[in-house]
């Protein structure tokens, strides 16, 4: 197994090849550790170091450690025990289904044709349940800003969404309103920081009594909700979309390929 702190300046040492490469971070460390899984270096059922030690190990942040650990996670090498650690399950990944998109832009269908009209911000702090949907640490502050979006004025909403952002981004409620351009461009134009990575989880919900008021439809019924998490090369998310889809108003169309990732990092 690597020893601990063989690695520090990982990602900073310019001599070092992966260091050029033209990725996140987090995809460089997640990486190197799929091919450390795929070796035995980590093998099936040992813990890895805890994330802490992982961080300083490859030179980078806690965020950036975490959102790397998250990729061993979703691609179901590892697993994470309450007052065990991180497992490691299997020494390949099984074939995910993932959308590849061109640009982000692609994930924002309906902006041509609709605007979001805000409805108000507030200063929230996280607690459990919120804070396992900004993915982030309980008691947390962050600003909400509400809004519903229209194809046009004066119609039928079609969702209700709401963005989640810094609450030193407090003038960004007033940009969005009635803009047509992604969140995430205006986020990165107040912020100075670019949006590396988007994941998005989209599940069958039933719709809250308060947003379904809003919607103009029955509270329970059907909805889609969709969770955007926006995060910086550094793993730092940036922003989080929380968003109600009323039932026949709004869908996806969504193409999927195999990708086999766990195996083709493998070192032979």
């Amino acid at each position: 197994m690597r020893a601990i702190g063989q690695n520090v300046g990982f990602l900073t040492n310019s001599n070092n090849p992966v260091a050029n490469r033209s990725k996140p971070h987090y995809a460089v460390v997640a990486d190197t550790l799929i091919r450390d899984i795929a070796k035995a270096t980590y093998p099936v059922g040992s813990l890895l170091p805890p994330e802490l030690e992982l961080a300083d190990t490859f030179g980078v942040s806690r965020n950036t450690m975490r959102s790397a650990m998250r990729v061993l996670v979703d691609m179901g090498l590892v697993s994470r025990r309450a007052g065990l650690g991180t497992v490691v399950q299997v020494r390949h990944a099984t074939p995910n289904f993932v959308q590849t998109v061109e640009s982000l832009d692609q994930l924002f269908p309906d902006l041509k044709s609709t605007e979001l009209n805000v409805l108000g911000a507030t200063e929230v702090v996280a607690d459990t349940d919120l804070a396992r949907v900004l993915a982030c640490a309980p008691g947390e502050s962050w600003l909400a800003i509400e809004g519903l979006r229209r194809v046009k004025r004066g119609r039928a909403a079609v969702s209700h969404s709401v963005v989640y952002v810094s609450p030193a981004l407090k003038d960004l409620a007033k940009t969005l309103d009635k803009r047509r351009d992604p969140a995430f461009q205006q986020l990165e134009k107040a912020s100075g920081r670019t949006v590396a990575e988007v994941v998005q989880q989209s599940d069958a919900a039933a719709m809250p009594a308060a947003i379904a008021k809003l919607l103009d439809v029955p509270a329970g019924s059907p909805a889609l909700r969709t969770v955007r998490r926006y995060a910086s090369e550094d793993g730092r998310i940036l922003m989080v979309t929380d968003t109600h889809s009323a039932p026949g108003r709004e869908g996806y169309t969504v193409r999927l390929r195999a990708s086999w990732r766990g195996a083709e990092t493998v070192e032979t």
